[in-house]
Order: C-alpha cells, then structure tokens, then sequence
C-alpha cells in the first residue's frame, strides 16, 4: 500500500487499513486520571506543564518507548520517577556507558565458563514476567552517549514485532532470538532464552543532544515518541506540600495498548480523530518528499493512535495558564521533524513549504476551519530555518 498524493481531497478508505481481527485489550481508563498525577507532582515540589505528563503517559500507552529530550536540569530523569510514585509504578535507571558498543549491557553475554549473565533489560523484563499486575519503567539514562544502534537495535527489533495473545495482551519475541545458543542456558531455575518484552515493560530514554553525545538515526526516531523538555519557567518555583497525596495504583493494563496499530480499531474509515492525522501527514509528506524524508506507515499508525488515546485526556493538554496544546500538533512536531537535518537548498526548501502550511489554517489537511495552525510545529520549523540561515546546518535538537 502506498500512499496518494493528490491535490484534491483524499479519500480515508485509499490508505486506512482493513480492521483486522484477533482479541484485543480493552482500552486503558489511565488517561481520565492524569489529573492526579499532575497533583502528586505538584505536591512533591516539582513543576511540569500539564501536557507534558499528559503526553508522556498518552506516548506510553500507545508505544512502549519514549525519549525525554531537553537541556541539561529540566527533570527528563525525574519525571519518569514522579510518575512512578504517583501510580504505583516501579522504575529502574540505568545509566549508559559510552563504551556501550553491543547489547550484552542490556540482553546478557555468556562468560568464558559456559555461564550466562543476564543484563539489565533481560533481568527487569523477567521480572515483570513474574509480576503481570505491576508496571516497570526501565529508564536509560544519557541514553546517547553511546551509538544506540549498536546496543538497542535488537530491543527495537523485537519492540516492532509485538503481536496480540490469545488473551488479548500484546509480547513480543524472546528478546535474546539472535542467540539461539543461550536456549538450553538454565541459570537458578530460569530459562533466560524464553524472557521477552512484556507489556508492563516500558523503556523510556534521556537525552541530551550537545558535543559530547551521538545523533540519532532514522531508525531509531521512527520507533519512538520523543518529548522534549526544554521549555523552562525560571519564575515558577513550586512548594513541598507538607504531605503527599495517597498513589492512585495503576494496574499495568492501564498502561498497556489498547491498539498496535490501525488496523486493530473498530470502524477506522469513519473515525475522524485518525482522518485528521492521517491527512495531517499525508500534507507533511507533501513537503518531505522533495528530500525523500517523508515518513511512512509505522508513523502514520503511531501518530493516529496517539491523537486517538489523547482524545479520552484532551482536558490535560494544556499549559499551566490553560493555553491549549492540540495532541496532533505534538505529534508533528514529535514523530516529523526530528527527522530533519543537514543543510543545503533542499533542506531549505522543506521547511520553507513545511512552514508555509503549518502557519496557515490545517483545514487543507484536517478539514477543520480552526485559523490556529499548527503553533508549535511552526515554532520549531522557524527556529530550524534560522539556524540554517545562520550556521548552514540545523536540526531539530536545542
């Protein structure tokens, strides 16, 4: 299937996909109590905007991996703590080594004796196996300063080959499948080569994007949402409430997907959340393609399904003084344009066109007669032109 490009309107049924069929899990009541997240964070002394706990749960419980971006002491590590503590949640930080050059850290490496050492994401992820009801967040901490193909690329692998259960939860492979060898491999009782990446398991990364850390490659920004925390109210300075509010448990189901991807949703023709989006990036495309950037279907799903869980939570896409931050909006600016970077007249021409329709009304693209835009995408694009313009280069990185 490949998508159309047209100058009239598209047809939704030319590139939405069949509903397929196959047990699903109901879908997660998390979002309608982000409001008490935002409150235990608040009460604990810390300040974060109320869409930015509102996307970083809605981007988990559409996919399991999340980059936090941001300059340096804006909180990317402590708020997947925060979250953790309000929910019941359990976190573990592991911080990235430069000299991080293969998976053995995270998946395990057998020992010159014939035995096998899990690592750290095989360890948690057998673990969570053993406690279904209880979600994990496994955290990597200054995930970039090692290349993150080289240590990740066979966690991404079997991220994207999740499917659906019998009983309607989403696995995945065994995540140590490209060492057969470590299958007879029994240590206390455990049987490592059956361990897999279960859906109480969220991986979520830290990033800080200066000289001393590695881009990321396409391959990886496709895969992930990525939440960037650089806005910064020096002003506001929070107060410790005297005590905490009680945690409001979260069962891991409520984190867990209720869709991996449109073809789960009942009635995806007729939904117009996702026509939106999906216009939204056919238009974007328009754009990209000039460089051959345009993004393809596993963004397209990723990018619907998030507009579509924030639907149930859209009260919290807000500002701190109520200025409203459309889901959508985000999204482009979260899955599109970190895709972009480099120099040159056609980089240039991208984002001349992107901002051209990102300033002016997405009626072309959504059907909705809104004169708003896209604001945030169209921030971003204008900072990235200025940059161009000044150095020869940009990206979408502070």
């Amino acid at each position: 299937m490949t998508l159309k490009f047209a100058d009239e309107a598209a047809d939704p049924r030319t590139y939405l996909p069949q509903q397929s069929s196959g047990p699903r899990q109901a879908p997660s009541q998390a979002s309608g109590r982000i409001g008490q997240v935002c409150e235990y964070i608040e009460a604990s002394g810390f300040t974060f905007e109320p869409w930015q706990v509102a996307t970083f749960v809605t981007a988990l419980q559409t996919k399991p991996f999340l980059i936090l971006a941001g300059i340096s002491g804006t909180g990317k590590t402590k708020l997947p703590q925060l979250v953790a503590e309000a929910t019941g949640a359990k976190v573990v930080i592991v911080p990235v080594r430069p000299d991080w050059t293969d998976s053995s850290d995270l998946l395990g490496y057998e020992r010159l004796g014939g035995e096998f050492v899990p690592g750290h994401l095989l360890t948690l992820c057998q673990r969570a196996m053993q406690e279904k009801d209880t979600q994990f967040f496994f955290v990597l901490d200054e995930m970039n300063v090692a290349r993150v193909e080289y240590y990740f690329a066979e966690v991404l692998s079997v991220m994207e080959n999740r499917r659906w259960t019998d009983q309607g939860t989403a696995i995945s492979p065994p995540l140590n499948l490209l060492a057969p060898d470590l299958s007879a491999n029994e240590q206390g009782g455990i049987d490592w080569s059956g361990v897999y990446l279960p859906p109480n398991v969220s991986v979520i990364g830290t990033v800080n994007m200066d000289e001393t850390t590695h881009d990321f490659s396409r391959k990886v920004l496709d895969r992930a949402f990525v939440l960037e925390l650089s806005e910064v109210d020096l002003s506001v300075y929070g107060t410790t409430a005297a005590s905490l509010p009680a945690p409001a448990v979260w069962k891991a189901p409520e984190w867990s997907p209720a869709h991996l991807r449109l073809a789960d949703v009942p009635d995806v023709e007729s939904n117009q959340t996702i026509v939106e989006a999906v216009n939204a990036l056919i238009r974007a495309n328009e754009s990209l393609q000039r460089a051959q950037l345009q993004v393809g279907f596993r963004v397209r799903d990723e990018v619907a399904l998030f507009c579509l869980n924030a639907a149930g939570s859209a009260e919290h896409f807000v500002t701190r003084d109520e200025t409203v931050i459309a889901p959508l909006d985000l999204c482009l600016s979260m899955k599109v344009l970190p895709r972009l970077q480099g120099g040159g007249a056609l980089l240039r021409d991208v984002l001349v066109d992107l901002a051209g329709w990102t300033t002016s009304s997405p009626s072309e693209a959504s059907g909705s007669e809104s004169p708003s835009g896209f604001p945030r995408t169209d921030d971003r694009v204008r900072l990235m032109q200025q940059r161009l313009d000044q150095t020869g280069f940009t990206s979408y990185w502070v």
